[in-house]
């Protein structure tokens, strides 16, 4: 019994496929069997046969066809196939050749002649792949020989060129080596090729040939002049790095190119340092063309050539710096010696009060300003911590919330009331910087505080405020809008409906309602500006201050139509005071719905922003960085209101600033004023990002408390 093979049988008979199938697994075959030509060539398709029993008369196609389309599968196209046929004459068996038959059976069917005809081409496919493997293995074997050879000869020219290169002089010897290395290896007739390693540097050539005595000019490969001229053209450099062929080379090159006439070169880059320093030329025997493989050996052996020159050049380069590191090393430092000196003479002049601390809020360095200032001396304040410099609980409060707020990497500005060692105060422009290392920006290694005295400038703000303030009482009598609408409404008043006197009404409450806030928001910035301010320090859990301020304000919404969302984490507690937090939450919700349009949508969330929310996107968090240390709770008020624009954005923060084509919307202009000094003096701040016809999002930042 034959070895088993897989036989497809097609023919429309089910007896005959039933007889065909058994006598052909008594054989040993695993046998498919299909009754129409489209169910034989899927399944063929699907999983390839050793050999095709096919009917000439199918019921859906010819059975020539379907053996002409099975040939022009690429998968089938070598499978043999029998055609079964009841045709006895010599055209139908010449056309079933013509489509690609191996041989014929005629029916009846002679299952004994069936047997040995299948016996017979399923032997002779194993021997054909018998001797295809046997093939593939020697071609493995002679390229492994071949792949072999060619690592013996680059190792052993790595080993060779790296001794020649332990001097600069050894180049021109190294690429006369490389090319005598392809000369050998590739049975060349010459070899021959050019450096300049640097653009005025000397030229070396080598020329190797398997003459046994060239001529004394082919010796002279190339001139300096044309050397030059090749390597800065940009042109001919693009040419020799891309490998085209001579007749597509620059006309620059063409002087040079002459010594070839005739011949067919592989002409290859020598590049070192990124650029183009020479070339080499190969000139095979008999003017024949290199192989791939052939070609994939010089640009090897010529790549390894680059490298080893270009590492010998590095190795001096690196001597020649080693060789002035000392001197360096010995400037910079007399350079850092006479800069610190500087800097130190600079801090001791400076007006201003100057104190350093390290990474824990410890002092280690006051200018004579700082003792001046405070009436400390510095021998009180070396060692002693920043944060407790102040005696009033409230001012230790803000000094703790800037450390912890510089301790992010952000520098902190404001003015601050301070304490004196005697107990009197005084108010500073402070400015707090973070200290980093040289190589590590993200950990701040200490702070550095200047303090500016503007106690006289602060007086004149206070009387400033106080007239202001005065003023602003003043401005709760009725005014000349609320006068004129009065004055209608009472000598019209007869002739005036119902609809017309309430209208008037509303519109003087309005402007009443106007002036009030107008007049509250100013006395608030007032107390904000004279330090009458007071902060509690109580623990405050955000998600209840939101919750609270949204339920006070949804009726406006719901009379807008708005969807007011809450988003809230429980978790969150700070310190602080509840009354302007919510002050500050309140005039956010109070906006969203102020410009958000009917129907519009406001989401107003809580959570905590740490490092360690990889789920956050800090794009719904503006001016958020998550490279920031520390925890901290953050709430946004998000609308899908009419937005603003990118010019107005810097501004919104500032007093009494509105949006020009926003002013037809009730507002005073101070309440983003109050929220941002509100949220700063938290340790905090504010934040904002809009798009027109989109929406804005309104958040702020405040540290949490510590755990525990």
């Amino acid at each position: 019994m034959i070895r088993s093979g897989h036989v497809l049988v097609v023919d429309d008979d089910p007896v005959i496929r039933h007889l065909m199938q058994r006598t052909l697994q008594s054989q040993g075959c695993e046998v498919m069997i299909a009754a129409s030509a489209s169910e034989a060539l899927s399944s063929a398709l699907a999983q390839p046969p050793d050999i095709i029993l096919l009917d000439v008369m199918l019921p859906d196609t010819d059975g020539l066809e379907i053996c002409q389309r099975i040939r022009a599968e690429p998968l089938l196209a070598e499978v043999p196939v029998i055609m079964i046929t009841s045709l006895n004459d010599a055209e139908s068996r010449l056309r079933s050749l013509e489509v690609g038959a191996d041989d014929f059976i005629t029916k009846p069917i002679d299952f004994i002649e069936l047997r040995a005809r299948v016996g017979s081409i399923l032997r002779l496919n194993r021997y054909r792949r018998l001797l295809e493997e046997r093939t593939q293995r020697l071609r493995v074997e002679e390229e492994m020989m071949r792949r072999n050879r060619e690592l013996s000869l680059l190792n052993a020219f790595i080993i060779s060129t790296a001794a020649k290169l332990q001097t600069s002089h050894h180049a021109e010897e190294s690429l006369h080596h490389a090319c005598t290395v392809l000369v050998q290896a590739l049975d060349l007739a010459r070899a021959e090729g050019w450096m300049l390693l640097e653009p005025q540097a000397e030229l070396m050539q080598a020329f190797v040939s398997d003459e046994p005595n060239p001529e004394p000019q082919q010796r002279m490969v190339i001139s300096a002049e044309q050397a030059q001229l090749l390597i800065h053209d940009e042109a001919v450099t693009s040419w020799v790095a891309r490998g085209t062929p001579l007749d597509t080379a620059p006309a620059t090159s063409t002087d040079w190119l002459m010594r070839y006439y005739g011949k067919s070169p592989l002409i290859a880059p020598i590049t070192i340092k990124g650029r183009v320093a020479g070339m080499i030329a190969l000139l095979p025997s008999d003017n024949r063309l290199l192989d791939m493989q052939e070609r994939a050996f010089a640009q090897s052996l010529i790549s390894a050539l680059s490298q080893s020159i270009e590492t010998s050049l590095l190795h001096q380069q690196l001597q020649r710096h080693a060789e002035h590191l000392e001197e360096t090393v010995a400037m910079r430092t007399n350079e850092l010696q006479a800069e610190r000196d500087r800097t130190q003479a600079i801090l001791e002049a400076l007006g201003e009060a100057v104190i350093v601390t390290d990474a824990e809020c410890i002092i280690s360095y006051v200018n004579p300003s700082a003792t001046l200032l405070t009436g400390y001396s510095s021998s009180e304040m070396i060692g002693r911590s920043w944060c407790t410099m102040q005696q009033n609980e409230s001012a230790s409060l803000l000094y703790r919330a800037i450390r912890n707020h510089v301790r992010t990497g952000r520098m902190w500005r404001g003015e601050v009331l301070s304490s004196r060692r005697d107990g009197s105060t005084y108010d500073a422009a402070l400015t707090v910087a973070p200290i980093f290392e040289p190589q590590r920006t993200t950990s701040p290694i200490g702070m550095v505080s200047i303090q500016r005295d503007i106690t006289p400038l602060k007086v004149a703000e206070r009387m400033k405020d106080q007239f202001i303030s005065n003023v602003s009482h003043e401005l709760r009598t009725p005014l000349s809008i609320i006068a004129l609408h009065s004055g209608n409404l009472d000598t019209l008043y007869d002739r005036l409906n119902d609809g017309q006197r309430r209208q008037l009404i509303r519109e003087v409450r309005a402007q009443v309602e106007r002036l009030d806030d107008l007049i509250g928001d100013i006395l608030e910035l007032s107390r904000i500006d004279s330090g009458q301010l007071r902060i509690e320090d109580r623990r405050v859990n955000l998600a209840d201050v939101l919750r609270q301020e949204a339920e006070q304000l949804r009726p406006l919404a719901e009379r807008k139509n708005q969807h007011l969302e809450l988003v809230l984490d429980e978790q969150l507690n700070l310190h602080g005071d509840p009354a302007h937090l919510g002050q500050c939450v309140r005039n956010l919700i109070s906006n969203a719905i102020k410009y958000t349009p009917q129907g519009g949508q406001i989401s107003c969330e809580c959570r905590r922003i740490d490092p360690s929310n990889n789920d956050l996107n800090a794009q719904d968090w503006p001016d958020y960085n998550p490279s920031d240390s520390g925890a901290w709770a953050g709430l946004r008020v998000v609308d899908t209101g009419i937005g603003i624009a990118p010019e107005h954005i810097g501004h919104l923060f500032e007093r009494f600033y509105r949006v020009q084509n926003q002013t037809r919307v009730p507002g005073t202009g101070l309440g983003l004023a109050i929220t941002r000094e509100l949220i700063t003096r938290h340790g905090g701040w504010t934040a904002v990002a809009s798009q027109p016809g989109v929406g804005s999002i309104f958040a702020f930042y405040v540290p949490l408390a510590a755990e525990g």
